[in-house]
């Protein structure tokens, strides 16, 4: 129940401070720019783009969620509550898996998956990841500058590799999917090629970045309550 508790009170912060809002923004962006395209290329973009852009804006968001709690104080409220560094994290990770996986499904909608379910495994993973990411950068930081160039290296590794992955190159060899971004993205467009080597590399990394973040929190709630 009280994990249900956070989850309900990360989405109504987000709400709260127009997250969503930005969200159906982006939405409409990318309907407006998927329509100048058409046949495999438009797959293409759709694909780099349900996989890239929920997971981006979730790590984006991460930070700014992170960094307003920080300085309204509502950190300090959390530290001294019965709210787990664990409850923490999947509060924020779930609060922004949800509306990624909505994100996501509405895009996917102007490309192709050939496995539905497959293609939800992915969004979520991908969103899994980066909030995840964004809470190991988020609980370090103090202002929004510090976090953007936090992300930097983050976004870089998370998002170059699989774009070039997705446009052909090695898209056949099974050492890529060691990036789980790359194994997010055969998940999205459902391909079942190589599926068991895809689930293991994601659930290894969001094992280790879910230790690493894990381990953040509870030195912030340290420093918080120091």
């Amino acid at each position: 129940m009280r994990q249900a508790n956070v989850i309900k009170g990360d989405i109504i912060f987000q709400w709260k401070y127009g997250f969503y809002f930005l969200y159906v923004l982006v939405i409409l962006i990318y309907m407006i720019i998927f329509s100048f395209f058409e046949g495999n290329i438009r797959n293409i973009i759709v694909s780099c783009c349900v996989y890239s852009d929920p997971a981006a804006m979730g790590m984006f968001f991460m930070g700014a969620l992170i960094l307003l709690e920080k300085s309204q104080h509502i950190t300090s409220s959390i530290v001294i509550s019965p709210v787990t560094p664990t409850e923490y994290i999947f509060g924020k990770v779930i609060s922004f898996a949800i509306i990624s996986l909505v994100v996501g499904l509405v895009l996917i909608l102007f490309g192709s998956t050939y496995n539905l379910f497959l293609c939800m495994a992915g969004i979520l993973a991908g969103s899994i990841l980066f909030s995840l990411c964004g809470v190991i950068v988020g609980t370090k930081v103090s202002n929004l500058n510090q976090y953007i160039l936090g992300t930097v290296p983050f976004e870089v590794i998370g998002f170059a590799p699989v774009i070039v992955y997705r446009a052909g190159i090695m898209w056949d060899n099974p050492l890529m999917l060691i990036h789980p971004g790359c194994a997010a993205m055969r998940l999205i467009e459902g391909n079942t090629d190589m599926l068991p080597f895809s689930l293991i590399s994601l659930a290894a990394w969001i094992g280790v970045l879910y230790l690493i973040a894990q381990r953040c929190v509870i030195r912030m709630y340290k420093n918080v309550g120091e």
